[in-house]
């Protein structure tokens, strides 16, 4: 069994060197003794729900995605964003889903220097910026494709988004912008986060060091802290 730290992993002594385990620590933030506000999108779109759009979901699902629409996610991130920075206030944003609001999080890293082309990816001390992010593991699990299936069971908010934007959030976490990873109670009950992180793993969508990041040392450098369970991922 290996344990994946912030830059190294290492085989947990007297276990098989041979076995295909990771171990993982995933921290439960507990935000109101953290050193940051933190603001859910999800509280903040629901003064934006689009009823009548709400009462059609039931033939067309899909249509689920518009009951709370990406522009208005989007006008709702611009605002804290812009906020944070004209007030020199620190805040961690829960719940992005779109990948406008990954490309102003990375223009904004570049600005504070944090790019390195070598590995054209981020290299970010998230004790420095003002704004970072969370996104929730049901929109990197599921896309809009699934609704067809699915249905109700993934009428999340913020909603499930198209396929691009699902792949603009991978794209932000192995290119080192979004911070963290919020996983509900439901998710770590059933066992499904560990399985959709072992699929991840497995084909290489996240790298073992990028999820042991994302799980709990990026988030522990924006200022926020918690309790630490373990996770183990089979590869």
């Amino acid at each position: 069994m290996k344990k994946i730290y912030k830059d190294k992993i290492l085989n947990i002594s007297w276990t098989d060197v041979f076995d295909q385990t990771f171990f993982f620590e995933l921290l439960i933030p507990d935000y109101q003794n953290s050193g940051v506000e933190v603001v859910y999108i999800r509280d903040l779109l629901e003064s934006y729900k689009n009823e009548e759009i709400l009462k059609k979901v039931s033939q067309k699902p899909a249509m689920y995605s518009e009951v709370y629409s990406p522009k208005d996610e989007l006008v709702i991130f611009t605002e804290l964003f812009e906020n944070a920075l004209k007030n020199n206030k620190k805040i961690h944003i829960v719940g992005v889903t779109l990948w406008e609001e990954i490309k102003m999080l990375e223009a904004y890293y570049e600005s504070l220097g944090f790019l390195r082309e070598d590995i054209n990816a981020f290299d970010v001390d998230f004790s420095v910026p003002l704004v970072t992010v969370s996104c929730h593991i049901e929109n990197l699990i599921w896309k809009g494709s699934d609704y067809k299936s699915q249905g109700e069971k993934i009428f999340f908010t913020p909603p499930i988004r198209e396929s691009g934007q699902n792949k603009a959030l991978f794209k932000g976490i192995t290119r080192w912008v979004i911070a963290g990873i919020e996983i509900s109670p439901d998710s770590r009950g059933s066992g499904l986060a560990e399985r959709f992180f072992t699929e991840c793993i497995t084909s290489e969508k996240i790298l073992a060091l990028n999820l042991a990041k994302v799980l709990r040392y990026n988030l522990e450098e924006v200022g926020i802290w918690g309790e630490l369970r373990e996770m183990r991922v089979e590869y």
